[in-house]
């Protein structure tokens, strides 16, 4: 049997409950959702766009604290606070994304919520990723 290896990655903001940022289980690591915030709390910009960017970075933070990279990811769930953030968000994702996994896309589900634990963040993204 497989140990579970659960990490708080000081690169990331302390988690606001009870869990971990990112937990791995033999080949396969869960990014628990990632907000477009730095490791002191400080908000990364208003639009969702720059939020994306940190909370893909902060993804990347998770992963690498477990020995995996983006180029691991097999799932993203994207969480974005309003509808009105697509027109931004689509055609920054259809650039960023195929940099950041040049290997070929994971697969994404993208999931419009009411509000997300604090107003002003526009984003949050989990991940799963396998070795």
């Amino acid at each position: 049997m497989t140990t579970p290896i659960f990490e708080n990655p000081a690169t990331l903001l302390t988690p606001p409950g009870p869990y971990s940022q990112v937990v791995r289980v033999g080949e396969l690591a869960f990014v628990s959702g990632q907000v477009g915030a730095t490791a002191d709390g400080r908000l990364v910009g208003q639009g969702v766009a720059a939020q994306c960017d940190q909370a893909l970075a902060n993804v990347a933070a998770a992963l690498d604290a477990v020995g995996l990279t983006l180029g691991d990811i097999v799932k993203l769930t994207i969480f974005v606070a309003s509808a009105d953030d697509m027109a931004e968000l689509v055609p920054h994702m259809d650039v960023t994304f195929p940099r950041l996994f040049p290997g070929g896309l994971p697969a994404s589900s993208l999931v419009i919520v009411e509000r997300l634990f604090e107003p002003a963040l526009r984003i949050e993204i989990e991940a799963i990723a396998h070795e």
